[in-house]
């Protein structure tokens, strides 16, 4: 039996969740851990992530309904921990029932949870207002520096870029192109709002004014390069 199964930015993915728990259950030593990392449902609202929201993200993870989901699976969250990655992560570890101690980690975050009421529907149409509100401003923005003269493309296509864009109706009439390092995507077009996508050498090839990051989660990387 496997001492420890992980999945990575994949746990969020999954429909059926008790038949993967199941599995997991199966496969997993009476000592083992569970190890899943995740975007953080705080930091989507904190920081306004909602170009997160698609098709491939059917869960958006908080600890508070997964303490109680395991607790139904017979297993226990035992330790939770903050990463920086995709714009603020945590990765949870979690056992089968009584096998480990409850690190204080837990609780810290089940209590920032409760007390910030994450899943009050008050905060969530608070939440949906200022992504109305922020997408207003970006096209605003955006609308300026065409209106001066420049000319913009967008950096990398990934899929939350393309929530970005079609959310907020960005096509062609804005970004000239989309640029990747991925030949998968260089040759293609944007779903909804067909922007062709070229090379990264083409942001320097064509003397880009302005370039929208639409990777924003590995910006440090991309302004580097």
């Amino acid at each position: 039996c496997a001492k420890v199964i992980t999945g990575s930015n994949v746990f969020a993915h999954i429909d059926d969740l008790k038949s993967l728990i199941q599995g997991v259950k199966n496969l997993l030593d009476d000592d083992g851990i569970f190890v899943i990392e995740a975007p953080y449902f705080v930091h989507l609202l904190h920081n306004l992530e909602y170009d997160t929201i698609y098709h491939e993200h059917l869960s958006y993870i908080s600890v508070s309904p997964l303490v109680q989901f395991f607790e139904n699976q017979g297993m226990e969250v035992f330790d939770v921990q903050q990463k920086d990655i995709h714009g603020g992560s945590i990765r949870i570890f979690v056992g089968r029932s009584g096998r480990r101690k409850i690190e204080s980690s837990v609780e810290l975050l089940l209590k920032y949870e409760e007390e910030n009421e994450i899943h009050s529907l008050d905060n969530l149409n608070e939440f949906a207002a200022r992504v109305s509100a922020h997408r207003d401003e970006l096209v605003w923005l955006l609308k300026s520096l065409k209106r001066g003269g420049n000319r913009i493309a967008g950096v990398s296509a990934p899929a939350k870029g393309m929530t970005l864009l079609n959310y907020c109706k960005i096509g062609t009439e804005t970004l000239e192109f989309l640029t990747e390092k991925s030949t998968l995507k260089i040759g293609k077009y944007s779903p909804g709002g067909h922007i062709p996508v070229l090379s990264d050498d083409d942001l320097i090839r064509e003397d880009i004014d302005y370039a929208l990051l639409l990777a924003w989660n590995f910006k440090d990387e991309i302004m580097n390069n």
